[in-house]
């Protein structure tokens, strides 16, 4: 059976581009192909920085037989008196490419109608892969798009050429002023140029013949093989940090090299060499067994080994340019205690609206101060945490992290520390900003949780109190990402190693003091219980999404958080014993049930107290007991436990119900069924709504 290879030529795109865009481009293949009625076996995607290709194998040579029927107008419609074909019938049969001697009358609920039987021609692969290329291509998504030229395409990189092949033949099709064919490129130094590939078969082996591995699971075990062996020849590890897979979309052919710098700088702080060989120059640094930097590090050619000596000279003039100025700069910044920098806050602002860095710091400390009143500080703990808030944002004025802005907080830790400040409090101000990406850590240390939380809850509360509010995927403060981070630090308790360093806060309490925060200067665009309102939603959002990706089915997460989402580790563990108890041996769904039946009655009544000398009937007595009696245990029982107590309530429920009407004619009676029932909702409630658990 044939072989389609698809190859998108472009010029080069960043490395961060190509995940989502593989990731795409194989759903949205596989989805063409089915559009297609084309049998396939496997797809395949490759992604090099000049070119994105869509491969499959076994393409059946020729389209699904296909067979639809569509329902057209009544009979009576379509045909006349004499039983001859109206303009309706006429118009439908034209429309569906069927002869109106073909349309079948049938009998339906609605009556008669007439139906057309429909076969979908069987075209050639080509054809119908030809068709719809052009949308699948121009249907790729991208964090960035260009548009070039005069047309109106837009790509995550101007489009320069098009290869489709189908075995030996060309899936002719155009894209915009682009043509496709069977012409693509190699290296853009080793094997320049335009050259032919004669058939779909020989895509990766032609490429690879002209210095181009298109493969990137290929390219990234030839890193990964590079890097071990330079690390082994050097006796010595590689610092990794995410740098492998931006190296395997960033080179078509991997050489790598060691390359080495003066030792005398090594004495510049652990974060700043990492920054600028890693992420500046996209080098891997080196460290010995003990984890100390080396003063070497690994670096990739995109090309061969020729004249790698001139390379490697270049590699290391580069670096050694950047660490002169590093270590001119963190010299310079040593020079002053980071304390006498906050002053100097005053003068960076934070966002328009909301004032300077000064002032933000300050609404930090007030933030800070509520939170250490609800984890029960010791009066250290609260100097420790009230220093790390005075001293988290002023690094931001330093010279370092002035060209290495991605260096704040942790620079703030090497800072406060060469200070003299107190290890707690420089390990705070140097984890505030953490989680800061998907998969980071949380910070080590109660304070530093604290501080981050506070930092990540003023931020979040004063955008949406000027109205900055995300809306669809643009959200340009990065306010999805601070609530995440609240969320993470929040729950982060469940597998933390050191018990002593949880924290548990009100969500409610600390947005109340965010808002008391905020200057008389700050425009509020709307009431502060509605913002209150708006931020404690938001952050709810996040916390219902990581529950949801840490596995909890739907209904059960928003059954936990509908009862609160206050104390969010609280909440989360509801959400988890709701996922437990689906094991069959809890047998949850009769007691589900039975709680929904008090739920459903007892809904929009406000509450009362319960006078049992005006009970009528013994089964208003005994779920009466069995409530006192789970009430009086159930307090301070781990959640589990506190379902199995509620369990006993199932049977006196059902009873209740079976015996008693509960909205009797008489209204003291009446309402204090009422209050039973609400009562007894309340308990229930402590765990979640049962009512919106979803009964399989």
């Amino acid at each position: 059976m044939p072989r389609f290879v698809l190859e998108i030529g472009t010029e080069e795109i960043p490395p961060r581009f190509f995940p989502p865009a593989l990731s795409q481009l194989r759903l949205d293949g596989e989805t063409m192909l089915q559009r297609a009625r084309l049998v396939h076996g496997e797809v395949k995607v490759y992604g090099a920085p000049r070119r994105l290709a869509l491969v499959v194998e076994e393409v059946a040579a020729a389209q699904a037989q296909s067979v639809r029927e569509e329902r057209g107008p009544a009979a009576k419609v379509a045909f006349d008196a004499e039983g001859k074909p109206t303009r309706a019938a006429l118009g439908f049969a034209k429309r569906h490419g069927v002869s109106p001697e073909s349309l079948e009358r049938r009998q339906t609920d609605q009556g008669e109608y007439v139906f057309a039987t429909i076969q979908e021609p069987e075209a050639p692969a080509k054809y119908a892969l030809a068709a719809l290329l052009p949308d699948l291509i121009a249907g790729l998504s991208f964090p960035k798009s260009m548009r070039w030229g005069t047309g109106s395409l837009r790509f995550g990189r101007p489009i320069r050429w098009l290869l489709a092949l189908l075995d030996a033949e060309v899936v002719d099709f155009t894209l915009g002023e682009l043509h496709s064919g069977r012409l693509t490129r190699g290296h853009p130094v080793l094997a320049d140029g335009m050259f032919e590939v004669a058939s779909a078969g020989e895509y990766e082996g032609v490429l690879e013949g002209r210095c181009v591995t298109v493969d990137q699971n290929e390219r990234r075990s030839a890193i990964e093989r590079w890097l071990d062996r330079e690390a082994q020849a050097a006796s010595a590890r590689v610092v990794d940090g995410g740098l492998i897979e931006e190296t395997t979309f960033l080179v078509e052919y991997p050489t790598a090299a060691t390359g080495r710098f003066d030792p005398a700088y090594l004495s510049l702080p652990r974060p700043v060499l990492v920054e600028e060989m890693q992420h500046v120059q996209s080098y891997f640094p080196l460290e010995d067994e003990s984890g100390a930097l080396l003063p070497r590090f690994i670096a990739f050619r995109d090309g061969g080994d020729e004249h790698l000596d001139i390379v490697i000279a270049g590699w290391e003039s580069v670096l050694r340019a950047k660490l002169i100025d590093a270590s001119y700069f963190y010299q310079q910044d040593l020079r002053r205690p980071l304390a006498d920098r906050v002053e100097n806050l005053k003068g960076v602002v934070f966002q328009e609206g909301l004032g300077s860095m000064y002032e933000k710091m300050e609404r930090i400390r007030a933030i800070a101060s509520t939170l250490a009143d609800m984890a029960g500080l010791s009066s250290t703990e609260r100097s420790a945490l009230d220093r790390a808030a005075l001293l988290c944002k002023a690094d931001l004025t330093t010279d370092v992290v002035s060209d290495l802005t991605s260096l704040q907080g942790l620079m703030g830790r090497e800072y406060a520390l060469a200070s003299g400040e107190s290890p707690e409090v420089a390990e705070a101000i140097g984890a505030h900003y953490r989680p800061r990406f998907a998969g980071d850590g949380i910070p080590p240390t109660k304070i530093g949780r604290l501080l981050a939380v506070a930092d990540k809850i003023d931020t979040i509360t004063a955008c949406f109190a000027i109205g900055q509010v995300p809306t669809g995927s643009a959200d340009p403060y990065g306010l999805r990402r601070e609530a995440s981070g609240v969320v993470s630090i929040l729950l982060g308790a469940g597998s933390d190693p050191d018990p002593s360093q949880r924290i548990s806060i009100s969500l409610s309490r600390a947005i109340e003091a965010a808002l008391g925060a905020l200057s008389a200067e700050v425009e509020v665009c709307r009431g502060r219980d509605e913002v209150a309102r708006e931020v404690e939603g938001f952050l709810q959002q996040r916390l219902e999404t990581q529950l949801r990706d840490d596995g909890i089915r739907y209904d059960l997460v928003q059954a936990a958080l509908a009862v609160g989402v206050d104390d969010v580790s609280a909440a989360a563990d509801r959400a988890s014993l709701l996922q437990a108890l689906q094991a069959p041996e809890y047998d949850a769904l009769p007691t589900i049930i039975a709680s929904t039946r008090v739920s459903n009655i007892a809904k929009g009544f406000a509450g009362g107290q319960v006078d049992p000398i005006l009970f009528q009937d013994e089964s208003e007595r005994a779920l009466w007991d069995a409530c006192q009696y789970v009430l009086g245990e159930a307090n301070d029982k781990p959640l589990l436990a506190q379902f199995l107590l509620l369990k006993r309530l199932r049977d006196p429920i059902d009873s209740f119900f079976e015996k008693v009407l509960v909205m009797a004619e008489d209204e003291k009676v009446r309402n204090n069924r009422l209050a039973l029932c609400w009562q007894i909702n309340q308990l229930f409630r402590r765990l979640a709504d049962f009512t919106l658990v979803v009964q399989a």
